[in-house]
């Protein structure tokens, strides 16, 4: 397995018609010494052996906006820790409700938040060394949008050996 998360990014192709890529970036602790995640301080991401994540933002029918993120550790015992603290802190932060998904990966959460500008989506997997993260807001609130985020997880997991 290639150990940058860059290779396992969907492309603006996978990611499907109407999607249009507004940034790509990726990072390491090296490149950005300050970096940090939400749940994780510099030091942790140190401890879990980060060694770098590729975040890319897409725009769908020129309204809902998708970002996808792919960090790369060393070993699992490190991903499995980003993963968990990730989790927990969308339990303990208000980013909506957990729902119940067919699992992605070796584990997978996914979260639902109503807004009055849309609703959000959290999806979170854990496969190998990568801990995979997958935020989109849909400005309107349809039936399909779990099943279009978890397609989008499913073609990220299948990209992973």
């Amino acid at each position: 397995m290639p150990e940058r998360s860059i290779d396992f990014s969907l492309t603006q192709a996978e990611a499907g018609e109407g999607t249009e890529t507004l940034y790509e970036n990726v990072c390491t602790l090296y490149t950005e010494p300050e970096l940090c995640f939400n749940y994780a301080t510099n030091e942790e991401l140190k401890d879990w052996g980060f060694t770098e994540g590729c975040f890319t933002c897409f725009l769908l029918d020129k309204k809902d906006v998708i970002i996808q993120v792919i960090t790369a550790y060393q070993y699992e015992e490190g991903a499995t820790s980003a993963y968990n603290a990730d989790v927990e802190y969308l339990n303990n932060n208000d980013y909506g409700s957990q729902l119940n998904i067919k699992k992605i990966g070796e584990s997978s959460a996914l979260f639902k938040k109503k807004q009055s500008d849309g609703t959000t989506y959290n999806l979170l997997f854990l496969k190998n060394k990568l801990f995979i993260a997958i935020s989109a807001k849909y400005k309107v609130d349809k039936t399909d949008n779990m099943a279009h985020i978890t397609g989008l997880a499913e073609k990220l997991s299948d990209k992973i050996k």
